[in-house]
């Protein structure tokens, strides 16, 4: 069997995965994924609702146009700029093989979301470096260490993950943005999934038009609560959307999903609350595991990182032991080399379900 990337998802095991036991699904907490912990738009249930036999059974718009026009309105970004996928890693599949070369150089984060170093290393076989980021200074990145490395190494591509996952944390837009200007002849590829629990106006989505060398991934899974359905976008220059457009298949996207986004990106209203009590929720959370044995990592993003150093538990067992009770925690061992069985993330949940966690957690410890 062929090599993939790992992740969470664990969860499904407990609720079965053929789903003739959904039922289950109220019982089980998955905090191993990090998908939010709110519903949609009520404007998107009651639309879907409203037309989902017709939408099951129809074929959608062969290129997503109506979806891409929303886009292009709500983000104030070209219609020729964007690109829509059936999820992030859809369009990282679509753009990757077509801009790298076998043994190309690459930079990306460590620790950063799996995916990437599965792709780029294992289906592509370019030559990646890896910009390891220091717990010491909560693997925040140093802005300076990295353009050393990037001029050290001089990548073809350089992939952020921003925020950064698993650790939460952020690099401001103006420093990304001039690391593009400074580096004008490397591609950087930032994939902003949680950028809207900073805030959507710190995304570099649109400035793509103005750096010929910018390409921005965008899930509307983790933001919009649509993770079910499989949506997201990639915003690049006209000449790499030219390059990968072709590999994208025609109907990338159900027509289920492209009607859920159509709603939710009308409906700023409604998420902008969401992503202010996801901030609530996560402080409280934190604040309640403020134990001496453990080292939280604060986050700006949906989740937060834990490391179990002094805990004398690893790991693998409290992510064993917390599924007997039906509360599932993401190891991090598969996400990155520095971590040695002792870090766990931690999406965070409901109100309910977030103290759930903490108190089995805690009763662990």
């Amino acid at each position: 069997m062929s090599k993939q990337s790992e992740h969470g998802g664990a969860f499904f095991a407990a609720i079965g995965d053929d789903f003739s036991t959904l039922e289950r699904s109220s019982k089980v907490i998955s905090a191993d994924v990090l998908d939010a912990w709110f519903d949609p738009s009520p404007k998107v249930i009651k639309k879907v609702r409203e037309y989902l036999s017709f939408a099951l059974k129809t074929s959608p718009p062969t290129h997503c146009e109506g979806l891409i026009r929303i886009i292009s309105k709500q983000r104030e970004i070209p219609q020729e700029n964007i690109v829509v996928g059936s999820g992030s890693s859809s369009l990282i599949f679509s753009f990757f093989p077509h801009i790298l070369n076998k043994g190309d150089k690459v930079m990306i984060l460590d620790p950063m979301y799996s995916e990437y170093p599965h792709i780029l290393e294992d289906v592509i076989g370019a030559t990646v470096y890896r910009h390891v980021l220091n717990k010491k200074f909560d693997f925040a990145i140093d802005c300076d260490l990295l353009v050393k490395d990037i001029t050290k190494i001089h990548p073809t591509v350089m992939v952020l993950v921003n925020p950064n996952n698993p650790t939460g944390q952020y690099l401001g837009k103006e420093d990304v943005l001039e690391l593009a200007k400074t580096f004008s002849d490397v591609i950087f590829v930032v994939d902003e999934a949680y950028i809207d629990y900073v805030e959507r106006d710190k995304s570099v989505e649109r400035e793509v038009v103005k750096h010929p060398n910018l390409v921005v991934i965008k899930s509307m899974s983790k933001v919009y609560g649509l993770s079910g359905v499989r949506l997201a976008y990639l915003t690049a220059p006209v000449s790499i959307i030219e390059k990968i457009s072709q590999f994208i298949p025609p109907w990338p996207v159900s027509l289920v999903a492209q009607i859920a986004g159509v709603e939710a990106l009308k409906d700023k209203e409604y998420y902008t609350q969401k992503y202010a009590e996801t901030k609530v929720l996560r402080e409280a959370m934190i604040q309640d595991l403020l134990i001496p044995s453990l080292r939280i990592f604060d986050s700006v993003a949906n989740f937060f990182l834990v490391n179990l150093t002094g805990t004398g538990l690893s790991a693998r067992n409290i992510v064993e032991e917390l599924r007997e009770q039906n509360i599932y925690l993401r190891n991090c061992d598969s996400i990155s080399k520095q971590f040695h069985d002792d870090f766990i993330r931690i999406a965070v949940k409901d109100k309910t379900s977030n103290k759930i966690i903490t108190s089995a957690l805690k009763a662990l410890l």
